[in-house]
């Protein structure tokens, strides 16, 4: 459903593999998507973080001061440039 699943959920996921149960058997029990389970399973070995990942933001600006300053140039010196 595009919603971050509780921490708790995620923790008993991290528990339940450590055990040494299937991810398959763990997504049937706790009725997420096997997916859901590789994901999370996947991102604590890689970050040691249960914590679901940043959603959505703003992108980083692309035009720096300095391709501003060329940009501001470019039209004084003709002001149909960009026209």
């Amino acid at each position: 459903n595009g919603r971050p699943l509780p921490n708790t959920v995620r923790m008993r996921i991290v528990e339940m593999a450590n055990l040494g149960i299937r991810p398959c058997d763990i997504s049937r029990q706790l009725r997420v998507s096997h997916g859901c389970v590789s994901k999370i399973l996947a991102r604590y070995q890689e970050t040691g973080s249960i914590l679901p990942g940043a959603i959505g933001g703003s992108k980083p600006r692309v035009t720096t001061p300095k391709v501003v300053g060329k940009i501001r140039e470019y039209k004084q010196r003709d002001p149909g440039i960009f026209a």
